[in-house]
């Protein structure tokens, strides 16, 4: 499966979030999961269904690759960097839940060179 998730680049109360501490959760995310993308920054809105406020934001899209059985890993390991950047809710994407796949590249083989055998 493939999963998305956006790591907000300012606190909600406008402070920046320091680039060492999204390195670190990008980073966290690339171990859990033996690796992750980071697509750059994306600009979004989000509207706060509880006060109708409306959040003007940039944000790294990081995208990770892992089997479906990690699935419930992942939501976790979202959840968990919502709460260190002390957010009310967090994009979680899932992609491919059935259809990514890795495949192994073999080694093409030699071929025998071919040629008389009396030369």
């Amino acid at each position: 499966m493939k999963f998305t998730t956006l790591i907000l680049m300012r606190f909600n109360d406008g402070r920046e979030v320091p680039s060492e501490q999204i390195s670190r959760i990008i980073d966290e995310l690339a171990a859990q999961f033996n690796g992750c993308s980071d697509e750059g920054v994306t600009k979004g809105q989000w509207l706060d269904p509880k006060d109708s406020r409306l959040y003007r934001d940039e944000s790294r899209r990081i995208t990770v690759v892992c089997p479906n059985a990690q699935l419930r890993e992942a939501e976790q390991a979202v959840i968990k960097i919502g709460q260190e950047l002390d957010q009310r809710a967090m994009d979680f994407e899932v992609r491919d839940y059935d259809g990514v796949q890795f495949l192994k590249i073999p080694r093409p083989k030699k071929q025998k060179k071919r040629g008389n055998p009396n030369e």
